[in-house]
């Protein structure tokens, strides 16, 4: 059990910065517990990343097909740009900082090929970028970067020429969910794209994952995550409702409401928690068998509900 653990040795790997606040604020008493706190805290994250990474999937093929049928393979370079508007080359900078980054890895692998030790000895050009290649080595903020005033029409007579806001709606799906206003509505998600990527990087560096000015207590920490959570699944939804609900089908949504609770941080807590009784135990083991012996996970039909059952500690 948890408890039977010296944690001291365990403790001095982990990174203390980020320890020492964590306490005070989630009211853990012992080290046993803040190292439960870190296993949560780990789960939680684990539990994001299905989320993210949809996001930004389907804003960038939701983007990206649109565009294509409009402008051809090579859409970027077709579709106009006021120059004079704000961040106005981030995003064919960063298409162009995706095509180095090819070249670059074509390079490295035809350097490793026997008798090409060096950069310098490779002497061929590398193959041209396929689109589908461009596109898979774009990264998230490429993707706000096209949503910016730069790439919209002014006038009625230029919306043939510019990617919004003709092909908006065919991007956002339900874009009245953001602002009935279109203009408006792209605005807004300009602000919620980047407030999700820049929490999406803290996830991936193992950042804190809970927003610490809004922050007082375990409860407001938690909510803090749940809000990022609602977040996504607005933005997600504004883009294509078919892709929230099939996510709320396979529980994805719910799975991470569920591991960023306070009821799921107080498991790892190793808080008490109910005992099965003696004369319950048959019922148990018809079902359970591979989530007690702890080399699998039991899955059982409640009414019309799929339910996993599995063996933590």
């Amino acid at each position: 059990m948890p408890g039977s653990i010296h944690y001291p040795p365990v403790l001095s790997l982990l990174s203390e910065a980020r320890l020492s606040a964590v306490p005070a604020l989630f009211g853990l008493q012992s080290d046993m517990e803040k190292y439960g706190f870190c296993i949560w805290q780990q789960h939680a994250a684990a539990s994001l990343y299905p989320l993210v990474q949809q996001l930004e999937l389907v804003l960038r093929n939701a983007i990206d097909g649109t565009a294509r049928a409009r402008f051809g393979d090579y859409w970027w370079d077709n579709i106009r740009c006021d120059a004079t508007r704000e961040n106005a080359g981030v995003f064919r900078d960063n298409i162009r900082k995706a095509e180095k980054k090819l070249r670059r890895m074509w390079r490295k692998a035809e350097a490793s090929r026997p008798g090409l030790n060096d950069l310098a000895k490779v002497m061929t050009q590398p193959p041209p970028l396929t689109h589908d290649d461009i596109i898979a080595a774009t990264d998230f903020h490429t993707w706000e970067a096209i949503l910016v005033d730069a790439w919209a029409a002014d006038t009625i007579m230029e919306q043939g020429d510019f990617l919004w806001p003709l092909s908006l709606t065919k991007v956002f799906r339900r874009l009245d969910t953001i602002d009935c206003n279109p203009k408006v509505a792209r605005r807004k998600l300009i602000n919620l794209i980047n407030e999700l990527r820049e929490y999406r990087n803290r996830l991936f560096h193992h950042d804190c994952i809970w927003i610490k000015s809004r922050t007082t207590d375990a409860r407001t920490a938690i909510d803090s995550i749940r809000e990022k959570i609602n977040l996504m699944e607005k933005v997600l939804y504004a883009v294509s409702p078919a892709t929230v609900a099939a996510l709320k089908k396979w529980g994805v949504f719910e799975n991470a409401r569920r591991i960023c609770s306070t009821q799921e941080l107080s498991i790892y807590l190793n808080h008490s928690y109910p005992q099965v009784q003696t004369e319950e135990l048959p019922v148990f083991n018809r079902y359970l068998k591979p989530a007690r012996d702890g080399w699998a996970s039991a899955t059982i039909m409640v009414e019309d509900k799929t339910c996993v059952l599995y063996r933590l500690r």
